[in-house]
C-alpha cells in the first residue's frame, strides 16, 4: 500500500477547488454591508456565473479527502494506529482552523457584531461542534469531515473488522439511497413537488450523517483501494470496485445537479466542472511520475499552492465579506476593491499557513515517526 506518495495533481485540484468556492461566495457579497445578497446590491456582479456553480469545489475537496484519508489510514489496525491517525488529522486541520477562527472573530467584532454571540460561535467552531452557528460559514464542511474521520478511526481501532472498503460501501450506499429520494422529489413536476419534504431533507443533520455528501468520500476511498489493489479482504474484484466507484461518482453527479439552485445551464456547467476534475484526478494519479518530472523545477511551489488552499478556504468568507464592505465604504471602485479584497485574503492565508507550519512542526517533534522509534529500538 502506498502511504507516503505525494500526488501533485491533488495540489492543483485543491487550489482550484478553493478558488471556485472563493469566487462562488464573492459573487454573493454585498457592497453596502458585510452580508450576502442578490440583485443590484451585489458588490461584484461580473462574478454572477460563479454563484452556485462554484460550490462544486466543496465536493471536489470531499473526494480528495476520501482518497487521502484512505491512504493515510491503510496498513495495520489497532489502538496505537487509531491514535496516530487521529493525531495526524487533528494536526492537519485544527491549527489553521483555530488561527482563522480568531481572525474571523476579530473581523466580525470590528464590523460591530455582538461579541458575546460571536464568542459562542467561535467556541462552536474551534471545537467542531455539530451544532452551529459558526464563526465562519465554511466551518460546517469541516464538521462533516470530522464525522468522516471518526468513522475511519473507528475502522482502524477495530483492526479493520469493518474494512475501509466495507466502510466506503456503507457510507456510499446509505448516501445513494438518500440522494435517490431527494433527486426523485426534485424531479417531480413543480405543481406536485413536496417542498416541505425537500426542505427537511436538506437540513444540516443529513449532511452531518454523511447522507448528502457521503458518495464523494466513498468515491475517493474506493479510488484509492482500486489504485492500490484493495484492502486484501474484499472478495469483489478490481472490475467490481471500479464499477462501484463509478456508481458512487454518478450519484455524486446527481447531488451536484440537484444542489445547484440555478437554471439548467448552471447545473450542467457544474457537472462538467466536476467531471473534468475527476478525470484530471484519475489521470494525475496514474501519471504522477511524469508530472513530477515535468514540474521538477517548481515542485515546491506546486506543493505550496496546494497547502495554502486550506487557509484560503478558511479565510475568504467572513473576513472577505467584511473586507469587501470596508473597501466599498472607503470609496474604492469595483475592480480595485475586488483585487484588494482577494489580495487581503491571500495575505492572511499566507500568514496563517506560516504559523500553522510552526505549530505542526512543534507537535511532530513531540511525536517521533514509527520508523524512527523502530530504528531506536533496533539500536
Amino acid at each position: 500500500m502506498e502511504r507516503n506518495v505525494h500526488y501533485h495533481v491533488m495540489d492543483f485540484l485543491r487550489i482550484f477547488a478553493a478558488l471556485l468556492v472563493l469566487l462562488n461566495h464573492f459573487a454573493t457579497f454585498a457592497w453596502s454591508s458585510a452580508s450576502v445578497t442578490e440583485g443590484s446590491d451585489v458588490a461584484f456582479g461580473f462574478l454572477s456565473a460563479f454563484a452556485g456553480l462554484g460550490a462544486v469545489g466543496v465536493e471536489i475537496f470531499f473526494v480528495i479527502s476520501g482518497f487521502v484519508i484512505a491512504m493515510s489510514a491503510a496498513g495495520e489496525g489497532g489502538a496505537s494506529q487509531a491514535l496516530r491517525f487521529a493525531r495526524m488529522r487533528a494536526t492537519r486541520i485544527l491549527p489553521a482552523l483555530w488561527l482563522s477562527a480568531l481572525i474571523s472573530l476579530a473581523a466580525r467584532t470590528l464590523y460591530g457584531e455582538d461579541f458575546s454571540n460571536l464568542l459562542m460561535d467561535f467556541c462552536r467552531s474551534v471545537t467542531l461542534s455539530p451544532k452551529g452557528p459558526y464563526i465562519d460559514g465554511v466551518v460546517w464542511s469541516l464538521v462533516v469531515e470530522a464525522v468522516f474521520y471518526v468513522l475511519v478511526a473507528a475502522s482502524v481501532l477495530s483492526r479493520f473488522r469493518v474494512s475501509l472498503y466495507d466502510l466506503a460501501k456503507i457510507i456510499g450506499f446509505s448516501s445513494s439511497v438518500y440522494l435517490l429520494i431527494l433527486s426523485g422529489l426534485h424531479f417531480l413536476p413543480p405543481s406536485t413537488r413536496p417542498e416541505e419534504a425537500i426542505s427537511v431533507l436538506s437540513r444540516f443533520p443529513f449532511k452531518l450523517l454523511l447522507l448528502q455528501h457521503g458518495v464523494f468520500f466513498a468515491t475517493g476511498m474506493i479510488f484509492f483501494l482500486v489504485r492500490n489493489g484493495g484492502d486484501g479482504r474484499s472478495e469483489m474484484g478490481h472490475a467490481g470496485k471500479t464499477g462501484l466507484m463509478l456508481f458512487f461518482g454518478c450519484m455524486g453527479t446527481a447531488e451536484i445537479f440537484v444542489s445547484v439552485e440555478r437554471g439548467y445551464a448552471y447545473k450542467t456547467a457544474a457537472v462538467i466542472v466536476w467531471l473534468m476534475c475527476m478525470y484530471a484526478m484519475a489521470a494525475g494519479i496514474r501519471y504522477n511520475e511524469v508530472i513530477k518530472y515535468k514540474i521538477s523545477g517548481c515542485r515546491n511551489f506546486v506543493r505550496y499552492i496546494g497547502g495554502i488552499s486550506y487557509p484560503v478556504y478558511l479565510n475568504h468568507y467572513s473576513v472577505g465579506m467584511v473586507v469587501v464592505w470596508w473597501l466599498f465604504s472607503l470609496g474604492f471602485p469595483t475592480p480595485i476593491a475586488f483585487v484588494l479584497s482577494v489580495l487581503c485574503v491571500l495575505a492572511l492565508s499566507m500568514a496563517v499557513m506560516s504559523l500553522e507550519k510552526r505549530i505542526q512542526n512543534a507537535i511532530r517533534r513531540g511525536f517521533p515517526r514509527p520508523d524512527a522509534k523502530r530504528d531506536q529500538m533496533a539500536v
